[in-house]
């Protein structure tokens, strides 16, 4: 998820399905990139959906990219990781979502509409935009080395991952859309994709793993029916564990970050609550000690920040 790239182009895929239904709706992210803002009536000041969502955090740990739609529409915005020098960087016409950071420091995010992603890199201070590729597809995100891109094509329901090369030519399906693949993530090593999917079409969403030509697919949660159903895995920088979020299925807009330790297969909830608010797409700081995600716990969804043991969140946007 949010991972660092090199100087490439490129946490895609929502999403309310990210492709990962979470880059697509804020308040319940269950996939890829967030739909457009709705109208309204005239406002001077529209009323947001999500002041800060979908973050990451860059390689030094000091700042932490965004997605927020308190302007009206999804755009990308950066605030330092203590809450301070917030500015907004985009202004496009499309929908903005999976960002991410090069090891450069530089910001890759994606721009959807018509059915096109359009992916971008721009510096950290807002200047230097330019694209880098546009696919058919949902929830781009670009390889560890560079070399290649992966998305959803398809429906929501019979998506494909497809990988291509970084200007979106040469795309090769890797899944054959018989099932859901959203929210997918590359390993820290780029040998392997981390996704949303589930063997039942009508069963619980789970985290699956594959070997990055498709191969060796495997389902990685086992999550109690009780709890919900994982989806948005992003890969803590060792790539030995998988923070991810459950969404209950009984307590309708409630919602837990997990964490599981890819060694031993044992999952942990973090920050456990009764109330109904949401704790959405977890991103590692590079110190693989802490993490920041989306939360709704105030009112309202905002970036926040925790320990991996789920002690000490603490609230980055809109303090």
């Amino acid at each position: 998820m949010a991972g660092h790239f090199n100087a490439k182009l490129l946490v895609l895929l929502t999403a309310a399905l990210c492709l990962s239904i979470p880059a697509l709706i804020h308040t319940s992210a269950e996939a890829g990139e967030s739909p457009a803002a709705p109208l309204q009536t005239p406002s001077p000041t529209p009323i947001p959906r999500s002041n800060g969502s979908l973050p990451v955090v860059s390689p030094d740990g000091s700042r932490i990219a965004f997605v927020s739609d308190r302007n009206g529409a999804d755009e990308v915005f950066v605030i330092s990781a203590d809450g301070q020098h917030e500015r907004q960087l985009t202004v496009t016409p499309g929908a903005e979502g999976n960002v991410a950071w090069t090891r450069e420091g530089k910001i890759l995010f994606t721009s959807f509409q018509e059915g096109f992603s359009q992916l971008y890199l721009i510096d950290a201070d807002g200047k230097n935009q330019r694209e880098l590729a546009k696919v058919p597809g949902r929830g781009v995100t670009l390889s560890p080395d560079g070399q290649r891109l992966l998305y959803m094509a398809g429906t929501w329901t019979a998506s494909k991952l497809t990988i291509s090369a970084p200007d979106g030519s040469k795309p090769k399906e890797i899944t054959d859309g018989s099932s859901i693949a959203w929210n997918s993530h590359w390993s820290p090593d780029g040998k392997l994709v981390a996704f949303t999917g589930r063997n039942d079409p009508k069963g619980e969403l789970a985290i699956f793993v594959m070997n990055a030509d498709g191969s060796g697919r495997r389902q990685l949660t086992n999550i109690p029916a009780d709890e919900g159903g994982a989806q948005w895995p992003g890969w803590s920088p060792d790539g030995q564990q998988l923070a991810f979020q459950v969404n209950s299925r009984k307590q309708k807009g409630s919602a837990h970050i997990w964490i599981l330790d890819l060694r031993t297969g044992a999952a942990r909830k973090l920050a456990a609550h009764a109330e109904s608010y949401a704790d959405e797409t977890p991103s590692w700081f590079p110190d693989g000690r802490h993490l920041t995600f989306q939360s709704n716990r105030t009112g309202r969804m905002e970036v926040w920040t925790m320990k991996k043991n789920g002690s000490g969140a603490r609230q980055v946007t809109g303090r």
